[in-house]
């Protein structure tokens, strides 16, 4: 049987040849003179959403809500058919400091992509999920209108069957093999669950992570057919208490407007990169759902279910179940409107920790 120690030492060895072979591509490109330098361009999107949220906490508000993103993006290709390009992502709307939200160069070409840089890992952008054309569930924005009162959030399964665990876009390398007949692999190595940061690593965090996603996307027949798994663990810092470990699963089948998709993830592990011995991950979650589309608008109903340890040493677990019904309808190239009516109740682990409500969302989402 293969140990954990063993896993680590082979993901390792994998990195390194990834980045061994992501060296040697930029070697051989090196005579490859381009036509034209890079060139940035802007890309993006903004969201300005107006609702009501009843809570059982008394948060009983109209409000507005704003989220934008700007991608400062450039690309150009070599004389022998490779790709180098950079991208750099910055939140327009802010209440945690974050201003860049990735930051990352890549190469592309027959062999596939590499990235380099702050982005999502490869398990996670590699996830299919519950289809919702709103605000969003998994994952999503209801904790803006209902507040979370539980230990628990979207690094773990409680929220999100998308594999984070807290590593928060760490500065990573990444692999995505070519597709070969609907499949894809991609494989990330994690020095540190921290970005941005061009110290050491100081073993104070969750370290080596490594993350590797496939998936099959394909029509067959009249039917698109997507599905997809994740693996992601990392090291215990020093003086924590567990390893980061999740797996991943999801699933989204399309046939005559009709989507039909779901996941599910499991998540171990400590919160704040594993300096939080206080707060598990330990728990499941998953989500289903399905959606219409016609013409310019679409309609979806979706379910999210997760359950996690949250606080240790308190009975029970931190339980999150929301149900989302949502629509869209497309106005004009870039321009929707979208709306969502959602209810969620939280369930904490800890004395006077639970929330319920409801909420009522609409907004007006512009792409460029």
């Amino acid at each position: 049987m293969t140990t954990r120690n063993e896993l680590l030492r082979e993901s390792s060895r994998v990195s390194l040849i990834a980045a061994s072979a992501f060296a040697v591509t930029l070697c051989g490109a090196a005579g490859a003179k381009a036509e034209e330098p890079i060139k940035l361009g802007l890309s993006g999107y903004m969201e300005q959403f107006f609702g009501y949220a009843d809570n059982d906490t008394d948060q009983d508000h109209f409000d507005q809500k704003s989220d934008t993103e700007v991608e400062f993006g450039g690309e150009t290709t070599l004389d022998n058919g490779i790709s180098f390009g950079a991208a750099v992502v910055l939140n327009g709307n802010t209440d945690n400091e974050e201003q860049i939200a990735e930051s990352y160069a890549y190469v592309e070409g027959n062999f596939g992509r590499g990235e380099i840089g702050s982005r999502d890992n490869a398990a996670a952008i590699m996830q299919y999920a519950a289809p919702d054309v709103g605000i969003g569930l998994n994952d999503g924005d209801v904790s803006d209108w209902i507040e979370n009162t539980t230990s628990s959030d979207a690094d773990s399964a409680f929220e999100s069957t998308f594999l984070f665990l807290g590593e928060d876009k760490a500065n990573k390398i990444t692999y995505f093999t070519p597709r070969f007949s609907g499949v894809q692999v991609g494989v990330s190595y994690i020095p540190e669950f921290e970005r941005d940061d061009n110290a050491q690593p100081a073993e104070d965090l969750y370290e080596n992570g490594f993350a590797v996603g496939v998936n099959f996307v394909e029509t067959l027949g009249e039917v698109d057919v997507a599905l997809a798994a994740g693996f992601l663990t990392a090291s215990a810092p020093n003086g924590g208490d567990d390893d980061a470990e999740g797996y991943s699963l999801g699933f989204n089948l399309g046939y005559a407007g009709f989507t039909v998709g779901g996941s599910y993830a499991h998540t171990e592990g400590n919160a704040g990169a594993g300096t939080d011995t206080a707060t598990s991950f330990d728990g499941n979650g998953y989500d289903i759902g399905v959606a219409y589309a016609w013409d310019s608008a679409a309609v979806s109903l979706s379910y999210l279910h997760g359950e996690v340890e949250g606080l240790v040493g308190t009975d029970g677990d931190d339980e999150n179940d929301t149900v989302m019904l949502s629509g869209s309808y497309g106005i004009g190239p870039g321009v929707d409107v979208i709306g969502s009516i959602f209810a969620t109740e939280y369930d904490g682990d800890a004395a006077d920790s639970s929330n319920e409500g409801w909420g009522v969302v609409t907004g007006l989402v512009l792409s460029f």
